[in-house]
């Protein structure tokens, strides 16, 4: 995996993954026995679901780093590929595929956008059209170690939909988890804006922290 590109298909196979059961509605790792975590249990969440390929550790931590950083924009295709057999229903659930947008600087300094790119390929892969549903209304501080409570008011009404929506049900498409504010207010815009059902996937999930 010299490089992570190109990413054979013996390292796309051995990517860390979930152990055990997953909550029904977040995704994250939960006890046997459970079909949801406790935050799930008494929290509603405003997408129908989220799936990640695990947590953010290891090679699949160096792997998003080397998309997000690192400029190794090739990654996002075979890892769109496998963020699709991650979407819950497949080809036939899902009328659009979408990313949580981006920050326009962040966008200007990098030249691109990993999450676009890493939704391109995974609707692609699904048949689904792509299309840039969401705007970023205002720019946010860095949300790397910033707790979950304070990630939440952070993020509060920072995206709105560009189109209304007609009961149409949407793959949202993120690199990374954290806390699941930033998936949550892009669930909430689709939501208000008239689409159907939104699931979620990304790469991988921080496992500091056990909540979506």
């Amino acid at each position: 995996m010299e490089g992570l590109s190109p990413l054979c298909g013996p390292c796309l196979a051995g990517l860390p993954r979930w152990e055990g059961a997953v909550c029904e509605v977040c995704g994250v790792g939960i006890g046997a026995g459970l079909d949801l975590c406790r935050a799930c249990a008494v929290e509603g969440r405003p997408y129908a679901w989220a799936r990640t390929i695990g947590p953010y550790a290891g090679t699949l931590r160096r792997l998003v780093q080397a998309l997000k950083y690192d400029g190794e924009r090739a990654l996002a295709r075979p890892v769109g590929q496998v963020l699709a057999s991650q979407a819950r229903g497949g080809s036939e659930k899902f009328g659009i595929t979408t990313c949580v947008p981006p920050d326009p600087r962040r966008v200007r300094e990098r030249g691109y956008h990993p999450a676009e790119l890493l939704a391109r390929h995974a609707g692609r892969a699904l048949g689904v059209k792509f299309q840039p549903l969401l705007v970023k209304r205002r720019t946010t501080p860095p949300q790397v170690g910033r707790p979950r409570d304070e990630r939440k008011q952070a993020m509060h009404g920072v995206f709105a939909s560009r189109v209304r929506g007609h009961g149409e049900s949407v793959l949202v498409v993120d690199d990374v988890i954290t806390t699941g504010a930033t998936v949550s207010e892009a669930a909430r815009a689709l939501g208000e804006a008239g689409f159907g059902e939104i699931g979620v996937v990304a790469c991988a999930r921080a496992v500091s922290g056990r909540e979506a």
